[in-house]
């Protein structure tokens, strides 16, 4: 009988975090999300806390048996503003790039048991755009390729694969809709994605049929990032 692998997933109680964590219950995995919101997943453990916070970490940890195979890290504040807010970029970059430091840091050990594999939820902004509204958003998600290279270089001797996955425009409460999501004339596929395409590449990403990839960064936009300014103009309605 197969044994039954276990993940870790941060944000788990909304948007891309829940979508993968119900795609994983599907799949047979045995997951424990933590969130601060109380919202129950079927088939899931929830641990109600902040993702960044290193004993409720270790307590999901715990939870595994010292063995992990999966870390995600979907946790995230969205951009917002005012850009010259101190405040705002202090708990974007708290809960943007450092929790997902300390989750590797302190699942690393369990990772490292299972010659497992993390995942951390980037985004095309900061990977690629830059962001009026919120530097500090861009500048965490950037971050988050540089920790996500760094991690894999680290965790390679020991069998432990760490990528980013960097979506675009994706329908969930966490995107601003500055158009309809099923009329997107920024992108060439022309709709905003869903959760549950952005949690398929996790889930490939973190699967067996992926184990010679690491250190990368997937994106997941509907070829937004490829779309120049003349071309948007030429293919608009």
């Amino acid at each position: 009988m197969t044994e039954r692998r276990t993940a870790i997933i941060t944000g788990a109680a909304a948007g891309i975090g829940r979508a993968t964590a119900e795609r994983l219950v599907a799949d047979g995995w045995r997951v424990i999300g933590i969130d601060r919101a109380d919202a129950p997943i079927d088939g899931a453990e929830l641990l109600v806390g902040d993702a960044g916070d290193p004993s409720l970490l270790n307590t999901a940890v715990g939870r595994c048996g010292g063995s992990l195979d999966a870390l995600v890290c979907s946790a995230g504040i969205p951009p917002s503003g005012p850009w010259e807010s101190r405040a705002h970029w202090d708990a974007v970059v708290a809960t943007d790039l450092t929790a997902p430091y300390e989750a590797l840091r302190v699942c690393m050990p369990s990772l490292v048991a299972a010659h497992g594999s993390a995942v951390l939820l980037g985004s095309i902004v900061g990977a690629v755009e830059g962001s009026l509204r919120s530097p500090a958003y861009a500048a965490a998600k950037a971050g988050l390729e540089g920790l996500a290279r760094s991690m894999a270089i680290i965790g390679a001797p020991d069998g432990v694969r760490v990528n980013v996955v960097a979506p675009g425009a994706i329908a969930t409460e966490f995107d601003e809709r500055l158009l309809p999501a099923d009329r997107r004339t920024d992108v060439p596929l022309r709709r905003m994605g869903t959760a549950e395409e952005v949690a398929a590449v996790i889930a490939f990403l973190i699967g067996r049929s992926a184990s010679y990839i690491t250190g990368a960064a997937w994106t997941v936009d509907g070829g937004r990032t490829v779309l120049s300014t003349a071309d948007a103009e030429r293919i608009r309605p």
